[in-house]
C-alpha cells in the first residue's frame, strides 16, 4: 500500500474526517472514485474500515438526489447479505457529503487473490478446483437473493487471514448506481459491458479468473490472444501444450466462459454440481469408510444381540447414528487436513522442491489413502527426480482410485516411455485418448512411442492429429519434421521446423533440427547459421557445437572446427560423440594416430557406439592394419545391424583380402540399406562395387 500524501486531495480527507473517519492510507484510485483505509474516531474498537468514495459525473441537484436514492436502494441488500453470510463484505455506513457519496465497510485482514493469481504463476487443477468450489458457493447464495456481483476479479476476492475463507467485496452495483456507467474490464462478458448483466455474467468472470490461475497469463493477455487466434470471438481459446489439466475441469471452464451467455452455464448451482463430480470424491470416501468401519460391524453386532434383547435394537441404532455422525465429522476434518497438506506440497512442487513435495503428498495420502490427486502429484515429483519406478507406481495408484482420470493414464504412459516400455506406454496413451479425445499431448506422446518401435506411419498420423487439435503445437511440428527428414522429405521437414520457430522464436531444438536438415541437403551456410543461433540461445548445447564444427570442417575452416569440438568436450568431457567428431576431424587432416586416440576415448566412455568402431576401422584401414579394421567394422555391425557404411567398409577390407564372396555379400547388405533409406547415390556406388567384383 502507498502512504497517502499530505498534498493529495486534502479537501476530501477533511470532508471524511468530518464524518468521523480518520484517513490512514489511500488503497486505490480510479476516475470513478477512490478507496481509503480509515479508523472510526467515534468508536473505541480497534477495527479499521474501507471508506469508498464515488464521484458522480454530474453535480446537478436533481440527478444527485436520484443517485442517492438508487445507491441507498442498492446498498441495503448488500448489507442484508453480509448479515446472513460473513463471506460477503460487511457494509457499516453510507453517507453523502459535498455532492460525493461514500460507502464504509469493515477492513478485512487478509490478502486479495491477485496476490495468489498473477502473471507467470500457474496453479494446479486441484487448487483451481478448490477456488471455484468456494466462490461458487457464495455466488449460489447471492444469486438466490437476486443480486449479481458485476465486478468479480481477483482484487475483489479476499482470503481472510484468520480462517482462510474467501470473501467477496466491491460489488459493482453501487458504482453503477452513482455513475450510471458500466465500467468495462477484461473480466466482464459482452452482455454486461452492453448494460445487460445476467446472473451467469458472474460465472463468466469467475471462469476467466480460473483460466488466469491455470495458465499464468493475465486476463488481458487471455482476451488479446483469443482475439488474435479467433477473430470471430465465439469462444475463448486458452489451452496450450504443456498444461497438464483435468479434462473435465477444462470442459466446465469452457462452458463457464462461453461468449454468448445463452450457451453459458445458466446458474452457479449447475457449475457447482458438475465441479463436485470431479472433486476428490471425498463424500464417497467418507460414506464408504462409514459403511466399512461403522455400519457393517454394528450391523453384525445387532444381528447377534437381536434374539437376546429387543430393547437393544434402539440402543444399537443410536450407536450407529452417533457413531456415523462422529465418523463423518472426524473423516471430513481429516480430508480437509489432507487437502491443506496437499496444497502445501503443490507449492513446493512448483518451486522445484520435489523431495519436500513428496513428503507432504505422502502425509496427505496417509491421512486419505484414496486421495488420487495426491498419488498423481507425487508421481510427477518422483518423475522429476528420475525415479521412474515410483512414478509408475503412483500413477497406477491414482488410476486404481479414479479409473476415469485421463491425466493419470497420460502420466503413467510418459513414465513407461521413459523406462523404454513403449508398447505399454502406447496402451496407456490409448486409454487417455479414449477418455479425452481432444488431448493433443496424448496423441503426441503416443506418436513418440510409435516412433521408438519403428512404427513411423502410426507416429506421423498421431503427430498430425495433435497438430490438428492444436495448430500452435510447436513440439509436434519439430517431431513431424524429423519424421519427414527420415522419410527423405527434407523440404517438408524444413517447412515444419520453420513453423515451430515462427511459433516460438527461442525454440533451440527447432533451429538445431532445421540446421541438421539444411546440412543433409548440402546447404552448409544455412546449417551453420542455424547451429550458431542454437549456441546463442543455449551456450551449453553440446550437439550444436559438434554440428557446427562439422560444417566448419566441410567448408575448410579447420581452426574453427577444432575450437567447436574442443568446446563440446569442455562442456561435457563424458560425451563420446564429441570425441568421435574430433577424431573425424583429425582423420581428415591426416592425423591418423590422433584420430585413433579420440576414437579410443569415445569407446572407453561408451562401448556401445557403433560409429566409434566404424571410424576407428577407417583409421586402421588407412594405416594398412586390415585385421584391426575388420574387427572394428564387425563390431560396429554387431552393435547396429542396419549400419550400411560398416558393411561397405568391411566389403573394402574383404576385397583387399581377396575374399570376394564375402565382400559381395557386404556390399549387397550396404546397397539394400542405402535403398531403404532413400540414399540413391550410395546405393548405386555399392552396386557398382558388386559389378566390379562379379566381373
Amino acid at each position: 500500500m502507498t502512504k497517502l500524501s499530505i498534498q493529495f486531495d486534502v479537501s476530501i480527507m477533511d470532508q471524511i474526517m468530518l464524518e468521523g473517519y480518520r484517513i490512514i492510507e489511500l488503497l486505490s484510485g480510479s476516475p470513478g472514485g477512490r478507496s481509503y483505509l480509515g479508523e472510526d474516531t467515534d468508536k473505541s474498537d480497534l477495527n479499521q474500515y474501507v471508506v469508498k468514495q464515488f464521484l458522480p459525473p454530474s453535480q446537478d441537484s436533481k440527478l444527485l438526489k436520484i443517485s442517492h436514492d438508487v445507491l441507498e436502494t442498492e446498498a441495503k441488500p448488500l448489507d442484508n447479505l453480509a448479515k446472513e453470510d460473513d463471506r460477503i463484505e460487511n457494509l457499516t455506513n453510507f453517507f453523502e457529503k459535498d455532492k460525493n457519496f461514500y460507502l464504509v465497510r469493515k477492513f478485512i485482514i487478509g490478502k486479495p487473490l491477485n496476490k495468489e493469481i498473477f502473471p507467470g504463476r500457474r496453479l494446479s487443477s486441484q487448487q483451481v478446483l478448490n477456488l471455484l468450489l468456494e466462490v461458487l458457493e457464495i455466488l449460489v447464495f447471492i444469486h438466490s437473493r437476486g443480486i449479481i456481483h458485476r465486478n468479480l476479479k481477483p482484487a475483489n476476492i479476499i482470503r481472510r487471514e484468520y480462517d482462510g475463507k474467501l470473501i467477496l467485496t466491491d460489488f459493482g452495483t453501487p458504482q453503477e448506481a452513482v455513475s450510471n456507467i458500466v465500467a468495462s474490464s477484461e473480466y466482464m462478458p459482452i452482455e454486461q459491458i452492453h448494460g445487460n448483466p445476467q446472473f451467469n455474467s458472474d460465472i463468466y468472470s469467475l471462469g476467466i479468473i480460473a483460466i488466469e490461475a491455470l495458465t499464468g497469463l493475465s486476463a488481458s493477455q487471455i482476451i488479446a490472444q483469443n482475439k488474435q487466434k479467433n477473430p470471430s470471438v465465439e469462444k475463448i481459446i486458452w489451452q496450450r501444450r504443456g498444461y497438464k489439466l483435468n479434462p473435465k475441469l477444462v470442459k466446465i471452464i469452457n462452458q463457464m466462459v462461453c461468449i454468448n451467455y445463452q450457451n453459458r452455464y445458466q446458474s452457479a448451482q449447475q457449475v457447482l454440481k458438475d465441479l463436485k463430480e470431479i472433486d476428490l470424491g471425498s463424500s464417497h470416501v467418507v460414506f464408504q469408510q462409514i459403511y466399512q468401519h461403522v455400519y457393517q460391524p454394528l450391523k453384525q453386532k445387532l444381528k447377534q444381540q437381536l434374539s437376546k434383547n429387543i430393547k437393544l435394537i434402539a440402543g444399537i441404532g443410536s450407536i450407529i447414528v452417533v457413531g456415523a455422525a462422529s465418523w463423518i465429522i472426524y473423516t471430513s476434518r481429516n480430508i480437509n487436513s489432507a487437502r491443506q497438506i496437499y496444497q502445501q506440497g503443490i507449492a513446493h512442487y512448483h518451486k522445484g522442491k520435489y523431495e519436500q513435495a513428496i513428503k507432504l503428498f505422502s502425509q496427505a495420502i496417509k491421512i486419505n489413502p484414496e486421495y488420487s490427486s495426491a498419488y498423481n502429484s507425487r508421481g510427477d515429483a518422483y518423475y522429476r527426480l528420475r525415479d521412474y519406478k515410483k512414478s509408475q507406481e503412483d500413477s497406477s495408484a491414482a488410476i486404481s482410485h479414479n479409473p476415469k482420470d485421463a491425466n493419470a493414464y497420460y502420466d503413467r504412459a510418459f513414465t513407461l516411455y521413459s523406462l523404454g516400455k513403449y508398447k505399454d506406454a502406447i496402451a496407456d496413451y490409448n486409454r487417455a485418448i479414449k477418455l479425452n479425445p481432444s488431448d493433443e499431448n496424448a496423441y503426441y506422446g503416443r506418436g513418440l512411442a510409435h516412433y521408438e518401435i519403428k512404427q513411423k506411419k502410426q507416429a506421423i498420423a498421431d503427430v498430425n492429429q495433435a497438430i490438428k487439435i492444436n495448430p500452435k503445437f510447436a513440439f509436434a511440428y519439430v517431431h513431424r519434421g524429423r519424421l519427414h527428414r527420415e522419410r527423405g522429405e527434407k523440404i517438408k521437414a524444413i517447412q515444419d521446423f520453420d513453423k515451430a520457430i515462427k511459433l516460438n522464436p527461442k525454440y533451440t531444438e527447432a533451429y538445431y533440427q532445421r540446421g541438421k536438415t539444411h546440412y543433409a541437403v548440402n546447404d552448409k551456410l544455412r546449417a551453420k547459421k542455424d547451429f550458431t543461433k542454437v549456441i546463442e540461445l543455449d551456450s551449453q548445447y553440446v550437439e550444436a557445437y559438434i554440428a557446427r564444427g562439422n560444417v566448419y570442417s566441410d567448408l575448410g575452416y579447420p581452426k574453427q572446427a577444432y575450437q567447436d569440438y574442443q568446446k563440446a568436450i569442455k562442456i561435457n568431457p563424458n560425451n563420446p560423440k564429441a570425441y568421435i567428431h574430433r577424431g573425424k576431424y583429425r582423420f581428415k587432416i591426416q592425423d591418423i594416430e590422433g584420430a585413433i586416440e579420440n576414437y579410443n576415448q569415445a569407446i572407453e566412455l561408451d562401448a556401445t557406439q557403433p560409429t566409434a568402431y566404424n571410424n576407428r576401422g577407417n583409421a586402421y584401414l588407412e594405416l594398412g592394419k586390415l585385421k584391426e579394421a575388420m574387427a572394428d567394422y564387425s563390431k560396429a555391425i554387431q552393435l547396429n545391424p542396419k549400419y550400411p557404411w560398416a558393411y561397405y567398409n568391411r566389403g573394402l577390407v574383404r576385397t583387399a583380402l581377396k575374399v570376394v564372396p564375402d565382400a559381395i555379400e557386404d556390399f549387397q547388405q550396404a546397397a539394400d540399406i542405402f535403398l531403404e533409406r532413400g540414399e540413391d547415390n550410395n546405393h548405386k556406388d555399392a552396386l557398382s562395387r558388386i559389378r566390379q567384383l562379379t566381373r
